[in-house]
């Protein structure tokens, strides 16, 4: 049985506009104590992002706490990701073209059991863009509060 793994980047939703159209997934190249403290909900994609070097992407700044068991490594490791080079091609053309950042967003196990990493290509907001869609989410809440208490 495969345990169900729900590890969001929940600051890459307030401070990116993600792109729907660029959606990638990809596998992550781990270490053996890794992955069973991925398995254990140990890790955390907050502040994390990708860049391109040398024609492979690697993920920065996820952290990964130790196992207990297992041997010591470092936390925040600089992981590579594993995609096919023509999905490497196309994210390269598109950062160049559009400007565009690699977001690391979710963390999943597939159902063979590997882990794997949904991650966008976006643009940053600007600090009256977040303003708005705090105000947004503002309007939202109050919507619901009065719709629940009619």
């Amino acid at each position: 049985m495969v345990k169900k793994l729900n590890i969001n980047n929940r600051r890459a939703y307030f401070d990116y506009e993600l792109i729907n159209k660029y959606k990638f997934i990809a596998g992550i190249e781990l270490l053996g104590s890794e992955v069973k403290s991925i398995k254990n909900n140990n890790v955390s994609l907050n502040n994390s992002y990708c860049k391109l070097i040398k024609n492979n992407i690697y993920v920065f700044d996820m952290y990964v706490s130790n196992y207990l068991l297992g041997m010591n490594f470092n936390p925040k490791r600089v992981k590579k990701l594993l995609l096919k080079r023509k999905e490497i091609n196309f994210i390269y053309n598109k950062i160049n073209d559009l400007k565009l950042n690699i977001i690391p967003t979710n963390i999943f196990i597939n159902e063979r059991g590997y882990i794997k990493l949904i991650f966008f290509l976006a643009k940053s907001k600007k600090n009256y863009d977040k303003r708005q869609s705090i105000k947004n989410k503002y309007f939202e809440k109050l919507d619901k509060i009065n719709y629940n208490s009619k």
